[in-house]
């Protein structure tokens, strides 16, 4: 125990020795790190503070009046200030942002809540549902609603529907949408529709019917297999719809002529409002399209080469290979990909500019590599990058938990690299350079101020600058010093 208690305080005081920073200088950007514990880094001239604690699992960054907090995969917030702040949990779960009598969050976009000031934020809807059991806000002209399913309520604008009412569901329901009515009975057997000019009835699946005048007319027998719908009557595009499913299916306008026999097998399109004829036998094996706006051939799955208007796709041996492009008068975008999200790379260039102005390559579980108006950025391991490569939650959350490494770089020369979350790491800025191999040695090197060269975190400390050489032995804090100026030898031979 006493042999443990000595090893104890010989690695406090070297840690103590060792937190300065590389230059005595209160300008001077300090670092202190002991691999895996703890790596703290302050920037007083940029007014930036970053505090990591056992790897990448918690992290505490500040920069002005902006912090960032994150226990991952657990928990990550960002405040501005006393403003606002946006937090995650277990990301995707679960969302929250508050701020300026605003409070949002919700979890898997079932449960949610979001209430506001009524006197701040008038004309805004307060609402809070668990999807599909409760639903309670205030609707700013409509007044306040709940809902407890299957038991009743009322609910505004949700669904694609003004209003809900309904009891013990599916007993009876009732929506309302545009001034049309809709009245269920043990839904989808029975409905009732109401409206200005507007009548119908179903009774599912035998018939249903339903018209409103010069607008539309509907009928259905036997759903799915007959239907008979006269659609846009009131528009300069009426259009006819005929089915007896799945022997045929026709629909019929001044702009588009479909037609599909023994549906998926045989279909024709004519889109005269688009300028384009398609071919289908059976969809989507194969596929032919002729016209001034869409050209292409699918014989699935040996190739497929389709544009629309200004993009073009491409499929080899699906899902084996598939090119996506886009040319336009503003950009150019290529992306390849091999068995959808094994392999990616992706190039997308400003006409304007003249050069590329965003690169991506990806090989899944590999690396990901990424240029971005002219810094790029490589990391390893690459999980779920691929899948999701612009999400800034999984970002945040989820990656630095796997990328054993990974380098940022541009075209000046400034570099930050880190391996095995900063057992080794290194920054480049300018002239300026700092690196570590812990616990081997650290070297800095600052424009102006000097070097700081150190091994086994100041068992060896050597220094050079302003105040000329000093070395440092064994954590000692007493430095032996030469080549300083008159004025500086004068004050002593330690710091």
């Amino acid at each position: 125990m006493t042999r443990w208690i000595r090893g104890f305080r010989l690695a406090l005081l070297a840690i103590l020795f060792s937190a300065g920073g590389a230059v005595a200088d209160e300008t001077a950007a300090q670092v202190f790190t002991f691999w895996p514990v703890v790596d703290y880094r302050h920037s007083q001239a940029a007014d930036y503070t970053s505090l990591n604690l056992l790897g990448p699992l918690f992290k505490f960054e500040r920069k002005a009046e902006e912090r960032e907090y994150s226990l991952r995969p657990f928990f990550f917030t960002a405040t501005d200030g006393a403003r606002s702040r946006y937090s995650e949990y277990l990301y995707p779960v679960a969302t929250r942002k508050a701020g300026d009598d605003q409070s949002f969050w919700q979890v898997f976009h079932l449960l949610q809540y979001d209430f506001e000031d009524r006197e701040e934020a008038a004309g805004e809807e307060n609402e809070f549902f668990f999807f599909p059991f409760v639903f309670y806000g205030q609707h700013p002209e409509k007044g306040r609603y709940f809902a407890l399913f299957p038991l009743g309520g009322k609910i505004y604008d949700k669904f694609g529907r003004d209003e809900i009412r309904f009891t013990l569901f599916p007993l009876y329901g009732r929506t309302l949408k545009k001034g049309t009515r809709v009245t269920n009975i043990l839904w989808p057997v029975f409905s009732l529709i109401r409206g200005e000019q507007e009548s119908g009835f179903k009774l599912w699946p035998l018939y249903g019917a339903s018209e409103k005048q010069g607008v539309y007319r509907k009928r259905f027998y036997l759903w799915p297999v007959f239907f008979r719908y006269d659609l846009r009557l009131d528009t300069e595009n009426p259009e006819r719809l005929r089915t007896v499913f799945p022997l045929y299916v026709g629909r019929e306008s001044s702009q588009e002529t479909s037609r599909s026999w023994l549906w998926p097998f045989f279909a024709h399109i004519d889109n005269r409002a688009k300028g384009f004829e398609e071919w289908q036998f059976p969809w989507p094996i194969f596929r032919v399209t002729r016209g001034e706006t869409r050209q292409g051939n699918t014989f699935l799955p040996f190739y497929a080469d389709e544009r629309v208007g200004e993009r073009r796709k491409r499929w080899f041996l699906w899902p084996v290979y598939k090119i996506e492009e886009i040319h336009s008068e503003i950009i150019d975008r290529r992306r390849d990909r091999i068995l959808y999200f094994l392999f990616s790379s992706l190039e997308e260039t400003v006409i304007a500019e003249g050069r590329p102005r965003k690169r991506r390559t990806a090989l899944w579980p590999l690396f990901t590599y990424e240029q971005n108006r002219g810094v790029s950025h490589f990391h390893t391991l690459s999980l779920l990058e691929p899948f999701f490569p612009d999400n800034q939650g999984f970002a945040r959350n989820w990656a630095p938990l796997w990328r054993l490494y990974q380098v940022k770089w541009d075209g000046q020369g400034n570099e930050a690299s880190s391996l095995l979350w900063n057992l080794y790491w290194k920054e480049r800025q300018g002239d300026d350079l700092a690196m570590e191999v812990f616990p081997l040695f650290s070297f800095r090197r600052e424009s102006g101020l000097g070097t700081d060269f150190k091994l086994v975190k100041g068992l060896f400390r050597y220094r050079s600058g302003a105040r000329g050489n000093r070395v440092n032995l064994f954590y000692l804090p007493w430095a032996i010093q030469w080549g300083a100026p008159a004025s500086a030898a004068t004050s002593g031979v330690s710091e």
